[in-house]
């Protein structure tokens, strides 16, 4: 599990309030939506090295692409096939359809806005990584 996950506050206080077999529950999704995640930058990773490879080895000036271009498709790439591989993978199970009370609900909602902005945070510094990797294999 990675350390935004499991040592957030917010994440702890949403933790802790929950009964015991709605913490199964939550684990389980958490493990599930990471896995998507992971997978997801793995997807658009493989791609975005397919695509530097392929122009790293293009001898052709013509079709070969610029430095600055290269770097736009491969960002754009990693970047959509992560986000459309996440969003549209079937999740087995939402909290939301588990929580009871309303401050169950409430707990829930600050923890999921806190979790849109670790999402975020990764998905911007998976992309900064893609496009150093693509400025390496210039030529």
């Amino acid at each position: 599990m990675n350390n935004a996950t499991t040592k957030s506050q917010t994440i702890q206080k949403y933790e802790a309030q929950l009964p015991k077999d709605l913490q199964e529950i939550y684990r389980k999704i958490q493990r599930e939506r990471l896995h998507i995640y992971y997978y997801g930058y793995s997807l658009g990773f493989i791609l975005s090295l397919i695509i530097i490879i392929y122009n790293y080895q293009n001898n052709s000036s013509k079709s070969k692409l610029s430095t600055s271009h290269m770097v736009c498709i491969v960002i754009s790439t990693s970047f959509l096939t992560n986000y459309f591989y996440y969003m549209l993978s079937p999740k087995t199970t939402w909290m939301l359809d588990h929580i009871k009370t309303p401050e169950q609900t409430k707990a829930w909602l600050e923890m999921y806005k806190s979790m849109q902005r670790y999402y975020h945070t990764g998905l911007v510094l998976g992309i900064i990584a893609v496009a150093f990797l693509a400025v390496a294999f210039r030529k």
